[in-house]
Order: C-alpha cells, then sequence, then structure tokens
C-alpha cells in the first residue's frame, strides 16, 4: 500500500470502468512447507478498447498459451478463451483446455462486479464453485501505485467429502485483498486455505488424519 490507510466512514462505490494500467497477472503458492513458492504469470500483451469491455490479450509466459479475455465495464468476463497468434480459436485440447479454465477461474476471482462496499458491517461475496459466500468487512482505504483501493478482510469456512462419508474434511479460507475502486479488479491478493481430512470410526467418533495450509498471493502489476 502506498502511504497510510484511512478509514471506511461511507459506502463505497467500485467498478465502472473495465480495465488499468496492468500489464502482468501473477499468481504465488507455496504448496509444499519448507519449500519456495511457485510463481505463473500471464503477461498482457495487448488492452484493446471494444464496445462495452476491454478486449485482453494474454500470455502465460511459462508455456506460451495466448488467452484472448473480454472484460466489461461491469465487471463480468464475457469471454476466455485459448487462441492462435493469428486469433483465430485453438482446436479442442484436454490439457490445454483445463489449463485455460484454471486460468479463467483465477481470473474472475480477481474481477469483482460494480457495486457498493459497505462501511462499518459484514457483508458477503459470492465465491465462485460454492454456495455459500465469503464473509467480508472492508478494513480500510489506501492507494496501490497511486491508484484509490479498498482493502477488504474475508472469510469462509466450508465442509465436505473426499469422495466418501468416511473421508470428511473440513476447509478455511482467510482472505486480505485491495480492490481498485475504479475498475473493481482485485490488485493485491493475499489468502490461505487450510484444509483439515479426518477418520470416522465405527462409533461415528472423527480423528483429525492431517493438516495442509496453502499460502497463496496474486497480484496485477
Amino acid at each position: 500500500l502506498d502511504g497510510a490507510a484511512g478509514p471506511v466512514t461511507a459506502p463505497v462505490a467500485i467498478g465502472g470502468t473495465a480495465w488499468g494500467p496492468w500489464q502482468r497477472i501473477c499468481r504465488e503458492q507455496t504448496l509444499r512447507p519448507g519449500r519456495p513458492p511457485q510463481r505463473d504469470c500471464l503477461t498482457v500483451a495487448e488492452a484493446r478498447p471494444e464496445a462495452g469491455g476491454m478486449r485482453l490479450l494474454l500470455q502465460q509466459e511459462a508455456t506460451g498459451l495466448r488467452i484472448s479475455a473480454l472484460r466489461t465495464a461491469e465487471g463480468r468476463i464475457a469471454e476466455f478463451a485459448a487462441v492462435r497468434t493469428d486469433g483465430s480459436a485453438e482446436p479442442p485440447d484436454p490439457a490445454r483446455d483445463g489449463l485455460v479454465a484454471s486460468w479463467r477461474d483465477q481470473f474472475a476471482t480477481l474481477s469483482l462486479e460494480r457495486r457498493r462496499i459497505p462501511a462499518r458491517e459484514i457483508f458477503e461475496m459470492p465465491m465462485r464453485g460454492s454456495a455459500r459466500g465469503m464473509r467480508c468487512r472492508a478494513e480500510s482505504t489506501a492507494a496501490i501505485r497511486g491508484r484509490a483501493v479498498v482493502v477488504l478482510i474475508c472469510g469462509v469456512e466450508l465442509a465436505g467429502t473426499m469422495g466418501s462419508d468416511a473421508a470428511p474434511m473440513e476447509v478455511q479460507i482467510s482472505v486480505r485483498m485491495a480492490v481498485d475502486t475504479n475498475t473493481g479488479m482485485l490488485v493485491a491478493q493475499s489468502y490461505a486455505t487450510r484444509i483439515e481430512r479426518f477418520a470416522v470410526a465405527a462409533d461415528g467418533r472423527r480423528r483429525s488424519i492431517g493438516v495442509v495450509v496453502t499460502p497463496t498471493r496474486v497480484t496485477l502489476e
């Protein structure tokens, strides 16, 4: 954050512009304790205004994968697909399509639709892939590289199974994010995912059999 943070004393409007000055979307994940984080980036090779939004040509630095994305001024992802160098659609490929889907999900989590963030109250934000949203509160206003942001603190607890009722698990996600007020894009997001798995005895008692915590940081640069 640039300079001192300020209190959120009134609702903060976010969104209304499709894109900002960013040149890269980068994700860092620590997949194994004690190992350095793995960093993966999409370069914004081109940002071209279109009716109602911004056309982005994204290129994955590690593989050369090219993605054409269209984000509207309201914050919706209208298109997100792999393309050839001439701009035509790539033919189906399971491995590549899975990679594109992963990046689309990541991009969608960074893209908030136009709304107002309330002050001094807990509110819910939708979470992709879950019927239950995250509970959030506005922590402060600030700036990143001279652009106004609102900082949010969010969290959610989920429960599920590993394919069998005999292997339940609990998931806790804690997030701190800075939202660019002009676009609704998350310019900085740090979160930790804690997954605890259990074994269930015949009498119904549960015993913890392992905890995994995965810290992740995503930034627009």
